[in-house]
This record gives C-alpha cells, structure tokens and sequence, in this order.
C-alpha cells in the first residue's frame, strides 16, 4: 500500500524539540558527557538472495563514502586507505584507477568543483580527477565528517566537536558540546530562505543540531526519530534523515528548523541521495536490498520507483549531470550505477 504523508505542522516539532538550544563557545561547551543519548543504530545486514541488482554493476571494494564531481565518481574504501576514481561505467568505460591515500585512516569524501576532499586524522586530503593528490597537515582528534561552507572547511569529530578550518588546514575554531558530529549539513546558496545554515546531525542523539560556525551559537534542534543514520540536504535547504531504527525517513525546513515530514520507509532504511533535477530523495532499505525514489515536489513524498540493489549499501549519489543513481557497498559486491529511465510516473 502506497502511503502519503503532508509537511505537518509546527506543533510535531514542539514535542520533541531538544533541550539542546542554549549558546556554545569554543571553551565552554565541550562537555558531552550530560546529554540526553541513545545507542547508536546501525543497518541491518543485507540478505544475499535477493533479485539481480537493476542496472550496471563494476567492481568495487567495500565502500564508506561516494561523491561525484564531473564525470569522475570517486568511491572511498571502508579501510580509510584507497580511493577509487571511476570514470564511467560498462563495457566502453576505462579501467577505474585505484588510488592509494597518502595518509591512513580517512573517513569522509565530499566533491569540490572538479576534485574531491577527504579528511583523516593526520589532515585533509586533495584527490584531483587524475588520481594526484596532496595533503594540507592539521592533525585531528576522530574526525567523523566533513563539509565546505563558504572558504571554510567543517570537520566533525567522533568526540562531539565541530572544528573549523581553511583550506590550507589551519585551524580557525572550534565548538563543542554535541555528542559526536556524524555528518554536517551546509544549505546550499539556492536555499534562499534557509541560505548557509549550517546544522549537525548527531547519531548518538538521533538529532539535528543547527549551529552558527562564526559564533557557536547553537540554535533550536530537535530529535530525528530514535535512531536516525544519515543525512542529506537538498537544494531548498531541508534536511532529509533516515530513521534506521523506526523504518522511515523525516523532513526538517526552517529557521528555526521544525520537522515537516515523517514518512515510513521499510526494510532497515539507511543510505539516502537526492536527485535535484527531479526533486527526488533516494533512500536504500538494506534488509531487503532496495533503493526507492519519493517524490519530494508537492511537499509529500509520493514513492516514484524502486530499484533492486547491491547488498549493503552504505553510501549513495546522484550524478548531477546524467542523472544516474550510484550505491556503494559495504561488503564488496560493487558500485551500481542505475540510469534514471527505471523511473515511472
């Protein structure tokens, strides 16, 4: 049965707004050890005797992160050590080039402009679409996940701090107080009403957490769920967020954020990528090794299509030029790229 959902009012959002709102320094918030945490959910584990996976599958080690710029994806290995850069896929496509990192133990990819940027704990990693790279040396305690905003580079930690840097690595700032900082959500500059808000998701905490990174100031945040596992944020500023734990996915809009969407999504729903030429949200189920498409244009999520996947896929994009969905696994069984004729009205 298809189940629709409308942006609910701001009341929902009242009754589980976090206590978590007064302001933050860099000296004054970096005690956790008092919030209100739960244990942290995770995916549940992929069958292997589900359908063949829609589409075209390459080889690929396990993988923690995916991201796309130009026509190059490149594809982080769970060992934090290998990144490879795929430029293409199917019979006519070259060879991927697997590149070793030149420090260990990296966590996190994002794609910037024609290159992508990782984070260790020895620094920041350049990786340029030839497979060249470099690295700017700003040792880091846990580093969890990374993000750009502006001139500023946002690293979060697995210690609950929120660490702001330049390019060159050089530490600015630094604001504590979360209980880890799992993934940082810049709302792009096409998010006119929400335009450079910047939030952190907290799995520990199973919330979003908006944070000023000029100040520290902390604003209003409020629980995803009880067991919420990845974020994403889309081209209007919201938030989207698997709840792993509960089997469905919410919506957060505003400043401040309120919730404006909580929709059921079966199956362990964990990995989610936004389409934003369509207005569609992506959301990998890995109990049953399926990725389905809402679409998010009227304000509802109304289910668009559904793809069987590569088992336990941990990461997911959507090549912003061809439109193509691309999920990572985390155990081996490859990069699928799916084209975007697999949705149906």
């Amino acid at each position: 049965m298809r189940v629709r959902t409308r942006w609910t009012a701001g009341l929902l959002a009242v009754a589980v707004t976090l206590t978590l709102t007064a302001c933050g320094s860099d000296s004054d918030d970096g005690d956790s050890s008092s919030l209100d945490t739960l244990p942290v959910a995770t995916a549940a584990t992929s069958p292997t005797d589900t359908a063949k996976p829609a589409g075209t599958v390459v080889a690929q080690d396990a993988a923690a992160a995916i991201a796309v710029a130009g026509s190059t994806t490149a594809v982080l290995g769970a060992d934090g050590r290998t990144v490879t850069l795929h430029h293409g896929a199917g019979q006519d496509a070259p060879a991927p080039n697997r590149v070793a990192l030149p420090i260990d133990g990296v966590v996190d990819l994002i794609a910037l402009d024609d290159h992508f940027l990782a984070v260790g704990p020895r620094g920041l990693v350049r990786v340029d679409g030839d497979g060249r790279t470099s690295v700017a040396d700003a040792p880091i305690d846990s580093p969890l996940s990374l993000a750009v905003d502006g001139d500023k580079v946002l690293v979060g930690t697995a210690k609950g701090k929120v660490l702001v840097l330049s390019a060159a690595g050089e530490r600015i700032d630094e604001f504590g107080g979360f209980a880890r900082v799992d993934d940082i959500l810049v709302a792009p500059t096409s998010a006119t009403e929400v335009e450079g808000q910047v939030s952190v998701f907290d799995r520990a905490q199973s919330a979003i957490l908006p944070i000023d990174v000029e100040s520290g100031d902390r604003k209003a945040s409020l629980r995803a769920g009880n067991g919420a596992t990845n974020a994403v944020v889309d081209r209007f500023g919201r938030i989207m967020v698997t709840g792993t734990r509960d089997d469905e996915f919410y919506a957060f809009f505003g400043d401040p954020i309120v919730m404006r969407l909580r929709h059921p999504a079966p199956a362990s729903p964990f990995a989610l990528a936004y389409d934003e030429k369509r207005d569609l949200l992506w959301v990998s189920s890995t109990a049953e090794n399926e990725a389905v498409a809402y679409d998010l244009s009227r304000g509802d999520a109304r289910e668009r299509g559904r793809v069987p996947t590569v088992g336990q896929v941990t990461a997911m994009a959507v090549d912003p030029t061809s439109g193509d969905l691309l999920l990572a696994s985390g155990r081996d069984d490859g990069l699928q790229v799916v084209a975007p004729t697999v949705i149906t009205s």
